[in-house]
């Protein structure tokens, strides 16, 4: 995630579950979507959850973001 210092990431990680949660969720996410994107044609089914991964990401993404911004506001940084 471009908007996110490595040094932050490294702290966050440490100290805030929440961040370290949506991170692996995030991370998790990826990879399976990653997995269905390399198959030649998908299912109905490989469709839907295909779909959810993306908002799951997103999701995560978005809440990592305010996370993000609460520390540096707080001068987390």
């Amino acid at each position: 995630m471009d908007f996110l210092r490595p040094d932050l990431q490294e702290r966050l990680m440490k100290e805030h579950f929440e961040f370290r949660k949506l991170m692996e969720e995030h991370r998790a996410a990826d990879l399976r979507l990653s997995d269905l994107q390399r198959k030649p044609s998908l299912s109905a089914r490989e469709s839907l959850e295909e779909v959810e991964l993306k908002k799951t990401k997103l999701r995560a993404k978005e809440r990592i973001y305010r996370i993000v911004q609460d520390a540096s506001i707080r001068g987390d940084q």
